[in-house]
């Protein structure tokens, strides 16, 4: 059975979130991390130890996506060795494991909203599908949305809008909630969030409730 996360503090969390995107200035990484993780309440890192990443930039001139790992505290110089093929172990064996958050649903919310954010770190706009998107955690947000839309078909209103949270026998947990992408094919949508008993997050794509035809297209 899904718990309701309050919408208030879902919207206000996003608002902290929307702030975060459009700083200006970009600080080394261990402080843009640590800043992002600022935002989350209910998640940290584990006593003894701090959050960085590296990033990578192809001979072609592509930036790649961020590397998240956690290192022993007040020693910046120290990195992992990264494999050129990312494997769930090694996430969670320099990464995840590390990451502590309240077992609570607001917790589990947090804990997912984060994990998103912090793996869009430093992409372009054009690249990263969840930077053009718009959580909804409001019945007003979603109304908006339908209405400025230039075709709907398929419309479900939803009978919760606040985000959910089920916890799993197994010590896991599904985080969902609402999401307004107008990229290629513009949509609201439950993204699902699936956090495993050891820290990893595997996000997926649910259940479509509007259906609001072409999007943008870079």
């Amino acid at each position: 059975m899904f718990k309701l996360i309050s919408s208030d503090a879902a919207v206000d969390l996003l608002a902290r979130v929307v702030d975060f995107r459009e700083r200006e200035g970009r600080p080394l990484p261990a402080e843009e991390a640590a800043a992002l993780l600022s935002l989350f309440p209910c998640v940290r890192v584990r006593e003894g130890y701090s959050l960085d990443f590296s990033q990578e930039t192809t001979a072609a001139g592509i930036t790649q996506h961020i590397r998240p790992f956690v290192r022993p505290a007040g020693d910046d110089a120290w990195v992992p060795i990264f494999d050129d093929e990312i494997e769930r172990d090694d996430l969670v064996e320099q990464f995840y494991q590390y990451l502590e958050f309240d077992r609570t649903p607001q917790g589990l919310f947090e804990y997912a909203f984060f994990i998103i954010e912090l793996w869009s770190l430093r992409l372009s706009r054009h690249a990263a599908d969840w930077l053009e998107s718009t959580p909804i955690f409001e019945a007003a947000a979603f109304d908006a949305v339908v209405a400025q839309a230039s075709r709907t078909s398929e419309v479900t209103r939803p009978e919760h809008f606040e985000p959910q949270v089920r916890l799993n026998e197994d010590g896991g947990a599904r985080v969902r909630f609402l999401v307004h992408t107008p990229m290629g094919w513009e949509r609201v949508y439950y993204l699902e969030s699936l956090i495993f008993s050891d820290g990893f997050v595997e996000q997926e794509a649910g259940e479509i409730v509007a259906d609001l035809g072409s999007g943008l297209v870079f």
